[in-house]
């Protein structure tokens, strides 16, 4: 027996009710613990998921993709090695939901199987938590400032319920309050990594939650944090994580988007009014807050015309942003000339603005300075249009902060074929695909029915919607149906309402949370969404016996970034870029209906290319969970009744 078999066995002896050996889980593990220990192979070609080369001595083969199926076990299978090994690691996520089960459930299970002492911390970004000075700023401002801070709403208010908070929260992190505050509210409390002074030169620094959650996390064997956030240490040259010897990105499909996302930076008029309003808490000069409010409006002006699109840095949209920067170089010049007692709260204040507007020039430079691998692009609404730039290779980043100096470990339920080279790697890296232990042909079907007619004819909606509605009564409820777009879904669940006798849960109707609640005490209910809930979901048992997908998920072909993407590659643009990110999303919410071995249902995709279109719906059906296929109408609503009688007996 292995090394990793063997301690696999006694962690999953050591849970809850016991375990059963996962072969998949057993490769994962030996794979890790050999990247760990160096012994790895050096290159895997990709197509075929073979293994070659010996490791050599300067961190080569210390790479290492794994594509796991639902229910291999991934969390324990990364942990077990990292656990044993005693090296420092960072576990960065996507989803908040999993970095709860890891510190709270799956670290402390390896720990307690293995007999080893370790300690985890979840660490987020300063904008997460309170910032005592900002609350003390905020309560010693005269009511028309604390208006203005708090985006116009009531200050009595939103102050009692914060200080209520503040009184006897401990961590101060955001995700304690039930009700969470409007973006401006808690804006007018926090601070982000760019405009605080640090604890040190801070005079509520020995109260900063921030400070104290990150004091707890450097002193922790496993720090358990977000992607974005790990995306940030990577641009800060690793100032935020501290040195560690392992990282693990665990749900890494997310990972490139992400980081693209975290290492471009973005622009905008709310920024502008933000910073004014920070300027005439501390200025008495109106002129300089009132100079930026105009940039904010010439910036809405320029950009709301190329919402959705990518632009050209024309001499008309240079001069706007060049205006705004020479005018947020006059706030630091006459924030330069202010004398203030050193620790004092007016000392901080001014820091923390400085900062804000140092940042603002910074990235206006670095737009001013965008180069053939960036796409600049205008996002956001009408009302708050964005511009973004967005770094197309990503390669010499990771080849610079992260593959040179640990061992890195990428692993997802569904990774494309591609993945690896979407991060720059060619060689230098293993890749492994370990299946699931699930019998999925036991377990369910895959439906596509082929009579539906194809996504762009004008009678598509109402066909899908029949179909859903058909499924659904064969059902009884127990249904998530997942939409590609938000007006889809809104008007296929006023439809549901009217024709189903079960509750119909709509996304957007409550929290994410709350919604997900509801659908599980409720066994009869359907959950109706879009792109948010096609991954990072936990439904398992009998309350879920059927997920409809109304359509393969292609991405928008007007999408700036993509259309770069599909610009540098030319002709195999539909293979490299638009395919693989179908495959995934597709696989992700097809993996919505198993979790567990005893799970059992009907996915079914709605769209008939998948069961017609020569070439490309094998890239699609071989990406999904190996369901026994059928397009038997007859024979799915057979299933689905049995199902439903099981559960009400």
């Amino acid at each position: 027996m292995s090394r990793m078999k063997q301690l696999l066995a006694e962690v999953t002896r050591a849970l809850p009710g016991g375990g059963e050996e996962r072969p998949g889980q057993v490769e994962m593990a030996e794979a890790i613990h050999a990247a760990i220990e160096g012994t790895g192979p050096t290159t895997s070609p990709e197509d075929d998921g073979g293994n070659q080369g010996d490791a050599d001595d300067d961190g080569a083969g210390r790479i290492v993709i794994v594509e796991a199926g639902t229910g291999t076990g991934k969390s324990l299978a990364y942990l077990t090695p990292i656990v044993e090994s005693g090296q420092r690691a960072v576990i960065a996520t996507a989803t908040i939901a999993l970095q709860g089960q890891l510190v709270d459930k799956d670290i402390p299970a390896v720990a307690e199987g293995l007999d080893r002492p370790v300690t985890a911390a979840v660490l987020k970004g300063r904008g997460n938590y309170l910032c005592v000075q900002q609350l003390k700023d905020l309560q010693e401002a005269d009511r028309t400032q604390q208006l203005e801070l708090l985006g116009g709403r009531d200050p009595d208010h939103r102050l009692t319920r914060l200080l209520e908070w503040a009184a006897t929260t401990e961590t101060g992190d955001r995700e304690e309050l039930d009700d969470a505050p409007p973006y401006d509210v808690w804006r007018a409390v926090s601070v982000t990594g760019d405009e605080c002074p640090g604890a040190g030169r801070c005079p509520s620094g020995d109260m900063c939650y921030s400070e104290a959650a990150r004091q707890q996390a450097f002193a922790a064997d496993i720090i358990v944090t977000n992607q974005h956030y790990y995306g940030l240490n990577l641009s800060s040259g690793g100032a935020l994580l501290g040195d560690h010897e392992i990282v693990v990105f665990d749900e890494a499909h997310q990972f490139p988007d992400i980081l693209g996302a975290t290492c471009g930076t973005e622009l905008s008029g709310g920024r502008l009014r933000g910073m004014a309003r920070r300027v005439r808490s501390i200025l008495t000069d109106e002129a300089l807050a009132d100079g930026l409010n105009r940039s904010a409006d010439e910036y809405d002006s320029a950009l709301t015309p190329m919402l959705g699109r990518s632009v050209e840095i024309d001499l008309d949209l240079t001069s706007i942003i060049v205006l705004a920067r020479d005018r947020t170089e006059r706030v630091l010049a006459e924030l330069r000339k202010l004398d203030a007692t050193e620790g004092s709260n007016v000392a901080a204040r001014i820091e923390r603005i400085t900062l804000v507007a140092t940042r603002l020039v910074n990235d206006i430079d670095f737009v001013l300075e965008s180069g053939p691998s960036d796409v600049v692009w205008v996002d956001g609404t009408v009302n708050n249009p964005v511009l973004r730039l967005t770094p197309l290779d990503l390669g010499p980043l990771l080849e610079d902060h992260l593959w040179p100096d640990r061992t890195v470990v990428m692993t997802s339920a569904t990774l494309s074929d591609g993945f690896g080279t979407r991060l720059g790697l060619t060689s230098d890296h293993e890749v492994r695909r370990v299946g699931s232990p699930f019998d999925y042909p036991e377990l369910g079907l895959l439906y596509c029915p082929t009579d539906l007619p194809p996504p762009k004819r004008p009678e598509f909606r109402s066909a899908v919607q029949d179909e859903l509605i058909g499924l659904i009564k064969a059902a009884g409820g127990r249904a998530l149906a997942l939409f590609t777009s938000y007006s889809a879904m809104t008007e296929a669940a006023e439809r549901l309402r009217d024709e189903l006798d079960v509750p119909v849960l709509v996304q957007g109707e409550g929290s994410k949370s709350a919604l997900i609640q509801r659908f599980q005490d409720d066994p009869s209910a359907v959950l109706a969404a879009t792109m948010s809930f096609w991954q990072g979901v936990d439904l398992p048992g009998s309350t879920l016996t059927l997920v409809a997908i109304d359509r393969i998920p292609f991405p928008r072909p007007d999408d700036p970034v993509l259309e770069a993407q599909r610009s540098r590659v030319g002709a195999r643009a539909f293979r490299e870029v638009d395919l693989p990110r179908a495959q995934i999303l597709l696989a992700q919410a097809a993996g919505r209906l198993i979790r567990r071995s005893d799970d059992r249902g009907v996915v079914a995709v709605l769209d008939s290319r998948l069961a017609t279109n020569r070439g490309y719906r094998w890239d699609l059906i071989n990406a999904l969970p190996p369901l026994r296929r059928t397009k038997d109408r007859q024979e799915v609503y057979d299933f689905l009744r049995l199902l439903h009688s099981e559960a009400a007996c």
